[in-house]
């Protein structure tokens, strides 16, 4: 818009001057100081704002993870855009009253990203100037798996080697307590299939002093699917483990995390399955 108007102005110069036109060459004036006028509101708008990276949130790809910006400016603000070439959709704030948090959501597929450049423009007063300005940032945000269940896949890993061995002692050195239902993860050693021939239904047995039924492990070797299909499941296994408050381990490829339970171990698994 700048462009066409600054030829605009000249134009109505050249008119004025070939054609001894003084209302031309008054309008090209008027055109050039309001110009000016719009350059220096321009800078003045932008000018000793602090744009912080306040936080970076990694999230699943259909949530989608975002990052937030913490913008402040001892005068009002206006007209502020943010644009990214990630941006999921247009960042425009109107106005800003000295301090905004701004949440800016980012389209990534599955994988470790580095954020690189973000470009704050404005285009105060009246569109016909822009001033801009780069926030480069070398941190890192986690695009995660879509979670998809898959109620037909039983056969996982045991958690661990331990939890196989606990599996065929438990009956000789520990008192048999209950049956509890069988969930994804949990070792197929411990099925009651005597219970299950009568009813139809898996169930586990549970042993006094004895956790290991309680653990569950998921093997990405033992899952079905593409690529992508057996990441989104065993996503969704480690949120339900989670949600139920089980402990769980995780075997991806070569690498394997022990059980254990809690965000920590959850964001762990869950940036292993989006870098895999």
């Amino acid at each position: 818009m700048g462009v066409g108007f600054i030829a605009v102005s000249l134009l109505n110069f050249l008119l004025g001057i070939n054609y001894q036109n003084n209302l031309l060459l008054g309008v090209s004036y008027l055109m050039a100081m309001l110009l000016i006028v719009a350059l220096l509101y321009g800078y003045l708008n932008l000018s000793g704002t602090q744009v912080k990276l306040a936080s970076i949130s990694s999230a699943h790809c259909q949530t989608p993870p975002f990052v937030t910006f913490e913008v402040f400016n001892k005068n009002q603000l206006f007209d502020f855009h943010i644009e990214h070439q990630y941006l999921l959709s247009h960042i425009h704030v109107a106005h800003i009253e000295q301090r905004q948090m701004i949440a800016t959501p980012l389209s990534y597929t599955r994988g470790k990203h580095q954020l690189g450049a973000f470009k704050f423009v404005s285009h105060f007063p009246f569109g016909l100037v822009t001033v801009w300005s780069y926030l480069y940032s070398d941190k890192y945000i986690f695009s995660y798996p879509n979670p998809t269940s898959d109620s037909q896949q039983h056969q996982l890993f045991a958690s661990t080697t331990q939890s196989d061995l606990n599996s065929t002692t438990a009956q000789s050195n520990d008192e048999f307590k209950q049956l509890i239902p069988y969930q994804l993860g949990m070792s197929m050693h411990r099925v009651s299939w005597r219970h299950y021939a009568k009813t139809e239904q898996l169930l586990v047995k549970d042993y006094e002093g004895d956790d290991s039924a309680h653990c569950l492990g998921f093997d990405f070797d033992q899952l079905q699917g593409t690529i992508e299909e057996r990441l989104s499941k065993l996503c969704y296994l480690v949120l339900q483990a989670e949600e139920n408050e089980q402990a769980y381990a995780l075997k991806l490829g070569t690498q394997q995390f022990n059980t254990a339970l809690g965000q920590l171990h959850k964001i762990k698994c869950l940036e292993a399955l989006s870098e895999y």
